[in-house]
């Protein structure tokens, strides 16, 4: 618990904003684990305070799939709230108190423990040996075959 505090403690205020918008959302960190783990997995999670609700990602979402720039006139009969929609189903986006919430599609990175290594590799002059001879025996297991003299 100590070592989690510890990791939370030099967060910027941003990433303490995100940790308070991940609580509030169905992706919660719910062990100590995951909470100590959490400032170097800080980008797993997109948090999107300027966004506040479904008309704003639909909005968000036709400016990055539309190729064209519409005249004020098209845009006034865009209803935005179905982009929103489709977009935060698809990007299983929530809302929270701190704005628009979403997985970047990183992976989370978890803390091992450094495995000892119990099995000393090979140096590179003992795997050349090796390779010599595994070659040698291939030789052995397949006699050179001479090509029949071609006929004058």
């Amino acid at each position: 618990m100590e070592a989690a505090a510890q990791a939370l403690a030099g967060l910027s205020l941003e990433d303490r904003d995100l940790l308070a918008a991940v609580q509030e959302s169905p992706y919660r960190l719910t062990t100590l684990e995951q909470f100590r783990e959490f400032p170097a997995n800080a980008e797993y999670f997109v948090l999107e305070p300027n966004i506040s609700k479904v008309e704003d990602v639909g909005w968000r979402y036709l400016a990055q799939h539309l190729d064209v720039l519409l005249p004020p006139e098209l845009l006034d009969a865009i209803d935005p709230v179905p982009f929103g929609n489709h977009a935060m189903q698809e990007e299983q986006g929530c809302f929270t108190s701190k704005g628009y919430l979403t997985l970047s599609g990183d992976e989370w990175e978890h803390e091992r423990p450094r495995e000892k290594q119990t099995e000393k590799k090979p140096s590179i002059k003992e795997r050349l040996e090796q390779g010599r001879k595994e070659c040698a025996n291939q030789s052995k297991a397949q006699p050179h075959r001479e090509k029949p003299a071609p006929e004058l």
